[in-house]
């Protein structure tokens, strides 16, 4: 059996996870608590596996919550309304979370994301999503890949390219690493980076890291690694007025 641990100060929501666990036979839940004062008392006296706990709660925030261990003694996922400021701190640093409201499948996927071991958690995580909220711009983003966590300077990505549900992230220096995200998960952390353009459906480029441009229909972008990547047709115009002010 999993072992769950609920966290969040509105009574429906912890209800209702509750309902949506009593069908799943494989977990059993240990402890449901709305007060999130509590929350660091239950999580040591019951040694969950994995704690759902909201975001935004009175007196202590799920990230609050979590800043008193130490060391994160289980998996976390958060779960929020939608909020885009919260959502993109969360992508930035590869957390898990969930939107409300959850629904049945969406706690079936994350069971299974457990059991094949693809979540993490650390107060380096942490530590930058609290940067992030204090209004600090983030230069660093986090990497979820087969080995465990990565964490790289934004300024030095070169490209990045989707490979089905995961993304290939080519760095200045031509180090490769394989996230296990798609493509559209850092196209929502770098849309506002400047720096940053969706070249076409594969490809999002880092502007400073290209060499040449090489006119047609849509045109084809050499990046400083030699990568040709072609220019999406309907991209052009944007590419052009972006590129002539590098």
């Amino acid at each position: 059996m999993i072992k769950i641990g609920i966290i969040d100060d509105e009574k429906h929501c912890t209800e209702t996870l509750s309902i949506h666990f009593s069908n799943m036979n494989e977990v059993e839940v240990l402890f449901v608590t709305n007060d999130s004062t509590q929350a660091k008392l239950l999580i040591e006296k019951h040694s969950p596996q994995i704690i759902f706990i909201d975001i935004e709660m009175p007196l202590l925030s799920g990230f609050e919550v979590l800043e008193q261990f130490e060391n994160i003694p289980c998996k976390v996922v958060f779960t929020t309304a939608y909020n885009q400021y919260a959502i993109k701190a969360l992508k930035m640093n590869a957390l898990d979370y969930l939107l409300k409201p959850v629904t049945a499948n969406d706690l079936e996927e994350t069971i299974k994301k457990f059991k094949a071991n693809e979540m993490q958690i650390s107060k380096e995580q942490l530590a930058q999503v609290h940067q992030f909220n204090n209004g600090k711009v983030p230069d660093t983003l986090a990497l979820s890949t087969q080995q465990g966590l990565i964490f790289i300077k934004i300024e030095n990505i070169s490209y990045l390219e989707a490979d089905g549900s995961y993304t290939h992230i080519v760095l200045s220096d031509k180090t490769k690493h394989l996230a296990s995200k798609p493509l559209s998960n850092f196209e929502d952390i770098l849309q506002d980076n400047p720096q940053f353009f969706r070249a076409q459906k594969s490809f999002i480029i880092n502007l400073k890291n290209i060499r040449q441009y090489i006119r047609g229909e849509g045109g084809d972008i050499i990046m400083e690694d030699g990568k040709n990547i072609a220019l999406s047709r309907n991209k052009k115009q944007e590419f052009l007025a972006k590129f002539h002010k590098i």
